[in-house]
């Protein structure tokens, strides 16, 4: 069994059901009461654990100062993708946008491999891309509130676009992720400091349209709970595969976070459609079996051929 992995499949079902209970029940400005409140709630959280619980992964502070530089990477990434994300939806329905960014992960974590880190996978992991890419769309279409015929076409690019941007923006964070596994950073330590620019974003987005002080009082304790369970647990556990998984491995999983969505809707009283399940059964059997394929690397693959020679 590979336990980061399942790690990753864990924190997605928490998040497609959180989404799914979710959707229809937040508008734009309680949408970002809850983002400010969940990633306060989830910096909060693990620097107590990172600071009374298990001081040691400190390292006596030097932990922050060695790996300044990818943390910073870290907000802004992390920034980028979950404000782009909440952006996006005021310009394109949910089911849209959520299928854009995360459908994009794999193709983008493929070509990175290639252009940037000048390790070359094989043509497969650009076929297992491009197909998620093109059973997502087709998700996209069936899902509830997916049609964009009622869309201007100024909305649909920019909606579209932004969601792209949060999609590059997750496949670099797992990019990163993975070199601070490497680093030997606790991933407690990169989820108590990794959300500060996310939720000061969402703060100051807030003040430009604030709730009142009774929609404050009365949300902010759901949206507590609800934070829990859809951001402060999955996201640490997303972290820790992320950190000891490979990110293709991993980006593959999360694409199936639209249809397990629907599944949660659908067990809320959403409609059920067919085509939907469908798709989300067949997204899941591309993505677990390609997760679940045995990958190896290109000095692996060299050796077994030598070793086979002799």
């Amino acid at each position: 069994m590979n336990v980061p992995l399942v790690l990753v499949g864990v924190a997605v079902v928490l998040q497609a059901g959180s989404s799914g209970f979710l959707s229809g029940r937040l508008d734009g400005t309680q949408s970002l009461l809850f983002s400010t409140v969940a990633f306060a709630l989830a910096t909060v959280v693990f620097t107590a654990v990172e600071r009374v619980v298990r001081p040691g992964l400190r390292g006596n502070g030097l932990t922050l100062r060695t790996h300044l530089k990818p943390m910073a990477y870290m907000n802004v990434l992390t920034a980028v993708t979950f404000i782009g994300f909440y952006l996006s939806l005021a310009y394109v329905p949910a089911s849209l946008a959520i299928s854009v960014e995360t459908a994009i992960g794999p193709l983008v974590i493929a070509l990175a491999n290639r252009v940037i880190r000048r390790r070359p996978g094989p043509a497969s992991d650009y076929l297992v891309g491009s197909a998620l890419i093109i059973c997502s769309a087709g998700l996209a279409l069936r899902l509830p509130s997916g049609s964009t015929d009622d869309l201007s076409t100024g909305a649909l690019v920019i909606g579209v676009g932004l969601a792209l941007l949060a999609g590059v923006g997750a496949a670099g964070l797992a990019l990163l992720s993975e070199r601070l596994g490497q680093l030997n950073v606790a991933p407690v330590t990169v989820t108590a400091n990794r959300f500060h620019l996310t939720y000061l974003a969402a703060l100051v987005l807030l003040a430009l349209e604030p709730p009142t002080l009774s929609d404050v009082r009365s949300q902010v304790p759901l949206l507590l709970v609800l934070a829990v369970v859809a951001v402060v647990v999955p996201l640490y556990l997303l972290q820790v595969g992320l950190q000891r998984a490979d990110p293709l491995k991993a980006m593959t999983l999360v694409t199936t976070m639209p249809g397990m969505t629907y599944l949660a809707q659908v067990a809320f009283g959403a409609a059920f459609d067919p085509w939907a399940f469908a798709l989300t059964a067949l997204i899941t059997v591309i993505a677990v079996g390609y997760a679940h394929a045995s990958r190896r690397s290109p000095q692996r693959a060299e050796t077994a051929v030598r070793e086979a020679a002799l």
